[in-house]
């Protein structure tokens, strides 16, 4: 016969278990335009439950534009009818269907539960690319595919691609010279996940440049100095030796790599 305390133990690791085989690879698209790579694990009344670099997390329903399984631009017709104000979910054998997600549960993968005008639709997040529950902040369906962001006057915009370790900016940088970057746009770092200029947080990473961050985040070096972080930094960083300014994927492996990251690069002085 089990003790109380043994049986209690092994009802913990079981649930704890369920969680975790719950966890389902996504990017929640915000309506500000960032992108938040996150374990879903769930949806109530509070929003979405998610657990970013480990951590658990709930996302305010009102603050999502989109949910991404998949990365993929959006197709014509979903955005038409987002830009309608109508919410709608996107496949990933390219159908676009009318409906709200109402409900997110099961084990990996997640069911879902869509409220279409025809009555409840349930779908697996296989078959899902893309749910859009509203447009972004400025009116316009938020693009999954990491549309570049403006860049500040007088940058330098350079194309980063994901497949190879470095790419040089062809600027030279001193010493203590503070340099701005504007990154956006989304790689796939392995067979259906990807990544923003954050970096993934639930890919595992063997030797990183930058080990203390995600698979696929946007890096820097000076020469063939040591590894920088970038990701989502807007601030000036100020440069650690001089030499020749070279940007990078935060990865171990990057054959497999596709995508590219878009950079506006502003000389911001001393």
């Amino acid at each position: 016969m089990k003790k109380p305390g043994v049986i209690a133990a092994l009802v913990l690791s079981g649930t704890m278990g369920m969680l975790l085989s719950a966890q389902e690879p996504s990017t929640v698209v915000m309506k500000s335009g960032e992108r938040i790579s996150a374990e879903l694990v769930d949806m109530n009344a509070s929003g979405f439950a998610v657990r970013v670099n480990g951590q658990d997390r709930m996302i305010p329903t009102g603050d999502v534009a989109a949910v991404e399984f998949a990365v993929g631009p959006i197709p014509a017709d979903a955005q038409n009818r987002i830009n309608a104000g109508q919410q709608v979910v996107v496949l990933r054998n390219g159908q676009v269907v009318e409906g709200r997600l109402s409900d997110v549960g099961g084990t990996r993968p997640l069911r879902l539960t869509v409220d279409t005008p025809s009555g409840q639709r349930e779908f697996t997040s296989n078959d899902v690319a893309q749910i859009h529950l509203s447009r972004g902040a400025a009116g316009q369906a938020v693009a999954t595919s990491g549309q570049a962001q403006q860049a500040p006057a007088g940058a330098m915009t350079i194309s980063v691609p994901a497949n190879q370790p470095w790419t040089d900016t062809g600027i030279t940088v001193q010493r203590g010279e503070r340099i701005q970057f504007n990154a956006s746009g989304d790689i796939m770092v392995a067979a259906n996940a990807s990544s923003g200029v954050g970096g993934s947080p639930i890919q595992a990473g063997g030797r990183l440049p930058v080990a203390n961050a995600g698979v696929g985040a946007l890096i820097a070096r000076v020469g063939n100095g040591p590894a920088f972080l970038i990701a989502t930094n807007t601030a000036p960083i100020p440069m650690p030796a001089n030499g020749r300014l070279q940007l990078g994927i935060n990865d171990d492996h990057h054959a497999d790599n596709t995508g590219n990251f878009t950079v506006a690069i502003t000389r911001a002085g001393r």
